[in-house]
């Protein structure tokens, strides 16, 4: 009778612990100057390209929206390669599975909206 309970509640606890396995999210967005990349299972977390020509953007303003969390960053700048990165941690609380959040970017005089859509 105790192997048989036992063999129960491990069957219990095998299911229970397959079933909390977290699905792989990955978004992406593109607009003239931009393009977004988000995926779940990466080191990183939100990673944003700028695709134009000029080298020195200044100061950048960027505003996630979620559907429950928005964050905004005031003068964020793009590294060497012209890559703004955001660390998996802040990113994954906006990008949830079936989320549709919008990335705002501002600099110098220009402000573009990327459409985030899942991949």
């Amino acid at each position: 009778m105790k192997k048989i309970c036992f063999l129960i509640l491990m069957i219990v606890v095998l299911v229970a612990c397959s079933t909390n396995k977290q699905e792989d999210v990955h978004y992406i967005a593109k607009s003239e100057h931009w393009k977004a990349v988000y995926h779940s299972n990466a080191e990183e977390g939100l990673r944003l390209f700028y695709l134009g020509e000029e080298q020195d953007l200044g100061d950048l303003q960027i505003t996630i929206e979620g559907s429950e969390i928005s964050k905004i960053f005031n003068d964020a700048r793009v590294n060497t390669e012209k890559e703004f990165s955001l660390k998996k941690k802040e990113s994954a609380r906006i990008f949830k599975k079936d989320a549709a959040p919008t990335i705002h970017v501002k600099w110098q005089s220009h402000n573009e909206t990327l459409e985030v859509r899942s991949v």
